[in-house]
């Protein structure tokens, strides 16, 4: 999705956000996650392959040609492009992160979602780990 606002998207992008996200999510969760993807270059890499197994996250990656795989991502991609990208006026390279930020911080906390039972996200989320670990 910011690649259309980025020249390239390279490994080491790919790479930093994987930690990133990594420092957010405990250890004991990051083993029940799994990463899926398409078959793009950057997660095929190695060092992705890599990183993801020691954290012990499983690696899924669609098969090719196939765009059923990637239903739930392309659907969420096209809300935030809708509800986010197309309505900022200033969107340059030199904003693109903290808008993205800023909106994923309101989809995540706040943005109340009719198939997660009128949740926001994390809120559905903390339920669900709530009665896993209780």
């Amino acid at each position: 999705m910011l690649g259309s606002y980025l020249d390239h998207i390279d490994l080491k992008l790919v790479l930093d956000t994987l930690d990133e996200a990594f420092m957010k999510i405990p250890y004991e969760q990051r083993m029940t996650l799994i990463m899926h993807s398409d078959q793009g270059w950057h997660f095929t890499h190695h060092i992705y392959q890599e990183k993801l197994l020691s954290q012990g996250v499983t690696q899924s990656i669609s098969a090719k040609g196939s765009s059923v795989d990637n239903a739930p991502i392309e659907s969420f991609f096209a809300i935030v492009k809708t509800e986010c990208i197309y309505r900022e006026k200033h969107l340059y390279k030199s904003n693109v992160y903290a808008v993205i930020e800023n909106y994923m911080c309101y989809y995540n906390n706040e943005r109340l979602q009719e198939k997660i039972k009128e949740l926001a996200p994390i809120e559905y989320r903390n339920q669900a780990l709530q009665s896993l670990f209780y």
